[in-house]
């Protein structure tokens, strides 16, 4: 659990367990799912300098004036990564499971759970299960009727994308979408950056500029795919995500970046379907159409809780925080203003404020998109997804707690090896008391067993990803790490005697010159 300063109750504390019956009053509707499911799609959004500078801030306004003083607080601990992981204990997930099954049971009736509905008489098993159920719960800080509002648009969605034939299939592969939709994927716009932030959150990247796809339908199975291969990890689940849109430099020229439609589907789907629980929304961009655009698309689709949990990069932030604070619908801009463009560097240095680290971005300093690492994932997803019978535990993206096995700056900064030198620091002294090689082993292995029960993972790199190593493999990294720390430290004491008998040697050559001179 990521340590962070104590807040007060909020909103997403106070939303853990709903343990109320259902209702005829609780059916899905347009006032009742807050999910965007059923909206109407907008006829276009106008993204003129006109109305940038006066209906989108006054609209942005008033939604931030709807925003309760602890909700804000709370969101200010997501962005930077310092709320609190709520603990899941057994009594609240057999209480949470047993409600939300009671829930859906009371759906099967209604109109809206119609796909929903096919699925349980086809595979009762799947809609049931206890992982489902719970990546669900996780996505609403465990509020039972807002996560089975969520499982039944997840399915609505999943029955429009996909077909009956796939409509209860537990996991969407490569194998399941079409050749459009794979070129979608590979095109790398939307990446799934290899590493967390710094609060153990997994980390979405989006291009604008690079957006191509065939149909809408290709970029929604692509969200889809790639949102639920997140998912596959529990970490992800419980932590959530944070999601960034890169865009500067971009000049706005391509048009499927602007498809208003296309937005307010993602938006039906990432914010209403899928169990992705968003925690911090960062747009990166330069003064263009495509900002205003961007910044159309925040006021429009994103509610006040969205809102609050959204930053812009660069020049940007100066406005956020004007409306956030004096609240003023009636505030506009002068057609005057004008943005900063941010830089690479200047944007890497903000995010990294929120710990995000830009050296994970994609693309590099001249604006190229990197999708080498992006395919090398889809390549080792193909292979996971083909090794049903397999019996060996794959990792797509390693925790802050795993020991990560292997070489380089990488592997040796990663925050669960560093947390491994410190262990073994503290027992050095037991590790140097030990006279034969087999203690030191047992003490490797006792070491092991006690990281495991806390845990943490030991993670050898495949073709695949990351694999779970042997314990044998693990206690030899361990062995190995209280040899280096070992010597490391006796470096450190022989560099500092060294400096010492220097100091002494040059007190002692002054002392001599001066009785000398006396």
């Amino acid at each position: 659990m990521h340590v962070g300063p104590a807040r007060p109750a909020c909103a997403r504390q106070a939303r853990q367990v709903s343990t109320s019956e259902t209702t005829s009053d609780d059916r899905i509707g347009p006032k009742e799912e807050k999910n965007f499911s059923n909206v109407s799609p907008p006829s276009g959004l106008d993204v003129s300098e006109s109305n940038f500078n006066e209906i989108d801030m006054k609209e942005l306004a008033s939604k931030v004036s709807e925003i309760a003083l602890d909700e804000r607080e709370a969101a200010l601990f997501d962005m930077h990564g310092v709320a609190p992981t709520l603990e899941e204990d057994p009594e609240m997930l057999s209480t949470s499971l047993t409600e939300m099954n009671k829930m859906l049971t009371n759906m099967l009736c209604w109109r809206q759970a119609s796909a929903f509905k096919i699925a349980e008489s086809q595979a009762p098993e799947y809609t049931r299960n206890e992982k489902l159920l719970l990546m669900f719960l996780r996505c609403e800080n465990f509020n039972v009727k807002a996560a089975a509002n969520r499982l039944i648009s997840f399915f609505r969605h999943k029955l429009s994308l996909f077909g009956p034939e796939k409509l209860t299939k537990e996991t969407i592969g490569q194998n399941d979408l079409d050749e459009e939709d794979l070129k979608c994927i590979a095109a790398g716009y939307v990446q799934l950056l290899p590493r967390r932030d710094h609060a153990g959150r997994a980390q979405f990247i989006y291009f604008p500029r690079f957006v191509k796809w065939a149909t809408r339908d290709n970029a929604l199975r692509m969200f889809y795919y790639l949102c639920m291969v997140a998912l596959r990890d529990e970490e992800t689940q419980r932590k959530g995500v944070v999601a960034l849109v890169h865009s500067v430099g971009n000049d706005g020229s391509n048009p499927q970046e602007k498809d208003s439609l296309l937005a307010w589907k993602s938006m039906q789907l990432m914010r209403g379907a899928l169990p992705l629980k968003v925690v911090g929304h960062h747009i990166c961009s330069s003064p263009s159409s495509g900002l205003r655009f961007f910044f159309s698309y925040v006021t429009k689709f994103i509610d006040s809780a969205g809102i609050a949990r959204t930053r812009f990069h660069e020049g940007m932030n100066a406005v956020i925080y004007i409306i956030a604070f004096c609240c003023d619908s009636q505030l506009t801009l002068s057609s005057e203003w004008r943005y900063p463009t941010g830089t690479f560097e200047e944007i890497e240095q903000e995010l990294s404020g929120f710990g995000i680290n830009g050296v994970n971005l994609a693309i590099s300093s001249e604006g190229e998109l990197k999708v080498d690492r992006h395919k090398g994932m889809l390549r080792s997803l193909k292979c996971l997804e083909a090794q049903t019978s397999s019996t060996e535990a794959y990792v797509i993206l390693p925790s802050q707690t795993d020991i990560l096995l292997g070489r380089g700056k990488p592997i040796q900064n990663h925050p669960g090896n560093l947390r491994l030198s410190l262990i073994v620091e503290s027992l050095l002294p037991k590790y140097d008391g030990c006279l034969q090689k087999r203690e030191k082993t047992q003490l490797a292995a006792e070491t092991v067993d006690r990281m495991k029960a806390a845990g943490v993972r030991f993670l050898c790199k495949c073709d695949e990803g990351w694999k779970l190593a042997r314990d044998r493999i693990a206690q030899e990294r361990v062995s190995s790490t209280f040899r280096t720390v070992r010597d490391r430290l006796k470096m450190v004491d022989m560099v500092l005697l060294d400096s010492r008998l220097r100091d002494d040697d040059i007190h002692a050559r002054q002392n001599k010159r001066m009785l000398e001179k006396g």
